[in-house]
C-alpha cells in the first residue's frame, strides 16, 4: 500500500499522472494502475479527471490529508536509517546560495564534521521547501521569504546583501540614472520567486522596478555587465561576474535576501541536526565578514 499511497501523494503534488509518474520514475500507466488499486482496496473513488489534470474527489482530499504527514514522517525515518548505516546526511541547497557563498561554507562544515559524508542536492529555493516537507530530504537550505504554512522549522542563517550591479560596468552612469530616474528599472529575479517576494516591498521603497524578469540572478549579473540594463542581485552572486565597483551595495539602506535551514520538526531536535546547525552557525559570522 505504501507505494499506491505515493503514488496518489505524487498526482496530488504534481497534478498529471504524466508528471507524477517522472517524479517517481515509473510509467504513467503504473502510477494509474497504483492509484486504481487503492481505490479498489478502501471501496471509494478517490480521483476524478477533469481535461489532463485528476482532481481529488471529497473523499481522496480527506484520505491525503491524513496519510500525507504520516508518509512524510516515515520516509523521513526511512532517510535517517539508511544516512546512519552510510553515515550520509543528505540536504538540498538553493543554487543561487550554492553558487556564491554556501560553496565555501560548506566545505568548511564538511571539514568539521567528519563523522558526517553530506550529500548535497541543488534546486530552487521553493523546490526545496517542497521536498523537505515531504521527506525527501532531511535538510535545506533555502533563500528568500518563506511560506508561513509549511510548518518547518526554519532557522536563519544571515541576510545577504543585494547590490545593483551596473549596466556595462558603468557604476557612475548607473549612480547617475538612480538620482535622476523613479523608478530605476533593472533586471532581477523572476516576481514569482521566494527572493523577491521577501525584498520587494523594500526594493520598490528604493525606487527600483523589476523590468527584465529572469530565472536566476547569475544570468540577471551576466545581462547587466554585457550592457543590457543595471541588475539587482545577491552580493554573493554579483561578486562571481562583477568587479566591486561596478556594484552599489544596498546592504545599509536594508535591502538584503535571508537564507534558512529548513527541516522537518520531528529532525530538528536530533543530535546530527543540531550539530549541523552548530556547525553552520560558527562558521557564518567568518563568512560575513
Amino acid at each position: 500500500m505504501f507505494s499506491q499511497l505515493e503514488a496518489l501523494l505524487a498526482l496530488v503534488q504534481h497534478g498529471t499522472m504524466s508528471a507524477a509518474a517522472l517524479s517517481l520514475r515509473i510509467s504513467q500507466s503504473a502510477v494509474s494502475k497504483r492509484i486504481g488499486q487503492l481505490e479498489q482496496q478502501l471501496g471509494k473513488a478517490l480521483i476524478r479527471r477533469q481535461g489532463r489534470r485528476a482532481l481529488l474527489t471529497a473523499e481522496g482530499e480527506a484520505l491525503v490529508a491524513q496519510v500525507a504527514p504520516l508518509m512524510a514522517d516515515l520516509k523521513t525515518a526511512l532517510s535517517q536509517r539508511q544516512a546512519q548505516a552510510r553515515e550520509q546526511v543528505s540536504m538540498a541547497v538553493s543554487e543561487a546560495i550554492l553558487s556564491s557563498w554556501g560553496a565555501p561554507l560548506l566545505v568548511q562544515v564538511r571539514d568539521a564534521l567528519p563523522e558526517l559524508d553530506l550529500i548535497l542536492h541543488t534546486h530552487r529555493s521553493p523546490t526545496i521547501v517542497d521536498r523537505v516537507l515531504a521527506g525527501t530530504y532531511p535538510f535545506g537550505i533555502c533563500a528568500g521569504e518563506l511560506p508561513s504554512h509549511t510548518g518547518l522549522v526554519a532557522e536563519r542563517l544571515l541576510d545577504e546583501p543585494m547590490v545593483l550591479v551596473a549596466r556595462g560596468g558603468d557604476r557612475d552612469a548607473l549612480l547617475s540614472e538612480r538620482n535622476s530616474t523613479r523608478p530605476l528599472p533593472v533586471i532581477c529575479i523572476e516576481e514569482k520567486s521566494n527572493t523577491w517576494r521577501g525584498i520587494e516591498s523594500r526594493a520598490r521603497a528604493l525606487g527600483l522596478k523589476p523590468h527584465w524578469p529572469v530565472e536566476s540572478s547569475l544570468a540577471a549579473t551576466r545581462l547587466a555587465l554585457s550592457g543590457w540594463g543595471h541588475a539587482l542581485a545577491p552580493r554573493g552572486i554579483a561578486r562571481l561576474l562583477a568587479d566591486a565597483q561596478a556594484c552599489v551595495d544596498l546592504g545599509d539602506s536594508g535591502l538584503s535576501r535571508p537564507a534558512y535551514l529548513i527541516c522537518r520538526k520531528q529532525v530538528y531536535h536530533q543530535p546530527v541536526a543540531q550539530a549541523l546547525l552548530r556547525a553552520l552557525q560558527a562558521r557564518l559570522p567568518q563568512l560575513s565578514a
